[in-house]
């Protein structure tokens, strides 16, 4: 019991822990706020997916954030804690989440913040699926945030997936496997039409995965499970619906997510620093190195992570806790 309050409040009055739900866009939703002290910079952290929630990994994936800004991350619509607080109308949710419906969710939960810090502007991470309504939301509304942060930007789902897929099949060339190389042609003739999650697809995403890892990855971490398992943020049932795979529950999301352009919009009128790991098969660097002379910002950077693939702020936590906090000082 000591050691998960001290997981669950570490810091003394400077500091700052909070675990509320609060009714954003007409959805429970669950926020949080950690930090060592009130007066550093807020850090708003957009997770991934979707249905990708860390916030019941806090102490594992950002306490040294945590020392350098006041954390706030939330469950977004249909993951984790969020989701077992609606429960009884999940479905009905899933069909929402267009880029607006996350914005709206995003403002909210901004103006909320005020009523309990005192600041200007905040920073904004967006990661992973999460970097697409964190960039979106920073476009939209510069005067709100001081800078943005993408980490595993994703650029085009499509041609992120196709890039992949080549690298693969030159991967498993190289090394004379014919059925793998044969698999990863078929995975880009089989790239859906429509903007939709099924089961088929689904099963390509997986089996993508499978052989994106085998060829490409050789750095990432294995997600702490044991850390779920233990974690004080949440209880059996939040820690199971961490796993839920049901994939009606993000049928707008997906909807969203597949059919997205990074660069239909190059133009931020805030800076902005885009970071990613050197093997990321799901959101590639190279595409985001690819359009950094068009993105239009008042300061703009890049940085690839070595040693890290995806989840580079876990798999290379120093490397990237460095580049974030040179960053903001």
């Amino acid at each position: 019991m000591k050691n998960k309050e001290k997981i669950l409040n570490p810091y003394g009055p400077e500091g700052m822990c909070s675990y509320e739900y609060k009714l954003i866009n007409g959805i429970k939703q669950y926020i949080q706020i950690r930090g060592e002290k009130r007066d550093n910079p807020i850090l708003l952290f957009i997770h991934g997916g979707p249905g990708g929630a860390l916030s019941g990994l806090s102490h594992v994936m950002q306490a040294e954030w945590e020392k350098h800004f006041t954390v706030v991350s939330f469950d977004q619509r249909n993951a984790g804690k969020t989701y077992v607080a609606n429960k009884d109308k999940a479905f009905e949710i899933g069909k929402s989440g267009s880029v607006e419906d996350y914005l709206k969710d995003i403002d909210e939960i901004v103006e909320y913040l005020h009523s309990k810090l005192a600041f200007e502007k905040l920073y904004i991470m967006g990661f992973s699926w999460g970097s697409v309504i964190g960039a979106e939301y920073a476009k939209k509304y510069p005067g709100k945030v001081k800078a943005y942060i993408g980490v595993g930007q994703l650029i085009s789902y499509e041609n992120g997936f196709k890039y992949i897929c080549k690298k693969i099949e030159e991967a498993a060339k190289e090394k004379g496997n014919k059925k793998d190389a044969d698999i990863a042609q078929k995975l880009i003739n089989d790239y859906p039409s429509e903007s939709i999650m099924t089961k088929d697809r689904m099963k390509n995403i997986r089996t993508f995965a499978t052989y994106a890892n085998r060829y490409l990855v050789k750095h990432a971490k294995v997600f702490p499970l044991k850390a779920i398992i233990s974690s004080p943020f949440m209880n059996l049932e939040q820690k199971i619906a961490m796993f839920n795979s049901d994939i009606r529950l993000f049928d707008g999301t997906y909807k969203t997510m597949f059919s997205y352009e990074f660069k239909d919009n190059l133009k931020f009128d805030i800076p902005v620093c885009f970071i990613t790991g050197e093997e990321d098969v799901n959101c590639p660097g190279e595409l985001v190195a690819e359009i950094m002379d068009s993105i239009d910002a008042p300061e703009k950077e890049y940085h690839r992570i070595p040693g890290a693939s995806h989840m580079c702020f876990y798999d290379n936590a120093k490397e990237f806790e460095k580049i974030i906090f040179s960053y903001i000082r």
